[in-house]
């Protein structure tokens, strides 16, 4: 190895993952669907019944695990832009799929079982006695569902590396929180709806987290200079707040993804 003596250039101007949230039926599917050459997973059941696009509706985990198998399988790239829609219901599914995990080790081998017995039937999810890893007390149980998350995750930037997608954007619903200021004030701030450490995690990872919100007929995402809302990124061009729809008066709408994937 030798030390590194030049001065390189950025190696991307554009998101190779990032995070769009807003509140629900803000736009963001209709938003998505306008970009060329993209593929939705539809994770919520009906959420993608009223735009027109590309869209591979998946209505349990075993469907998301197959279908980043297929693309992975595929001998040339699927798409341009990969869209997880939404990651928030993948974040309540790694619940589910995590107590399962958790069930099949050692450790878990009493949990979910008739009478506590490890040769007991297996009580499912669809079983109101049904208890999930999240109940294991002292937290303990949130460390299943989040290898799932992480899991998930790897797998999707695998998609990007082996060049079966160029982007992704993964999609995800908002939770308020009240904080208290230096002044002592309290404000309402704006998060992702994530789980625990599954938010930092994800935040951490992607390049850029965009809050979009709806100003009459126009649409917006802000990357940056609110401090109420979760956003930033690694793309110097995704500081602030861009105008990335609007809709005229004959209802049609124009979208400005060009102001974020730069050409």
């Amino acid at each position: 190895m030798e030390l590194v003596q030049e001065v390189r250039k950025p190696k991307s101007n554009n998101p190779g993952i990032q995070i769009i949230y807003s509140v629900p039926k803000a736009g963001k599917t209709t938003l998505v669907s306008a970009l060329e050459d993209h593929l939705i997973l539809e994770l919520e059941q009906g959420g993608a019944d009223y735009v027109g696009g590309r869209v591979q509706e998946i209505t349990k985990p075993s469907e998301f695990n197959e279908c980043l198998a297929l693309i992975k399988a595929s001998e040339k790239q699927v798409c341009t832009y990969l869209v997880v829609d939404t990651v928030t219901k993948l974040d309540e599914w790694s619940e589910i799929v995590g107590t399962y995990n958790y069930m099949n080790k050692p450790q878990g081998k009493k949990f979910n079982r008739e009478g506590d017995d490890p040769q007991g039937k297996k009580i499912l999810h669809n079983d109101r006695r049904f208890e999930t890893v999240h109940e294991i007390p002292q937290g303990y149980g949130y460390q299943h569902s989040r290898l799932v998350m992480t899991d998930w995750y790897d797998q999707l930037v695998e998609l990007i590396t082996l060049g079966k997608v160029k982007h992704i954007i993964l999609l995800a619903h908002v939770k308020d929180k009240l904080i208290e200021t230096k002044n002592g004030n309290t404000v309402e701030h704006i998060e992702l709806n994530l789980t625990g450490k599954v938010k930092s995690i994800f935040s951490s990872r992607v390049d850029a987290i965009g809050h979009l919100k709806r100003i009459q007929n126009e649409c917006y995402i802000t990357y940056g200079g609110d401090e109420k809302v979760v956003s930033g990124g690694r793309c110097s061009h995704l500081t602030d707040e861009i105008l990335v729809s609007e809709k005229g008066e004959d209802g049609v709408i124009t979208t400005h993804w060009d102001k974020i994937y730069l050409k």
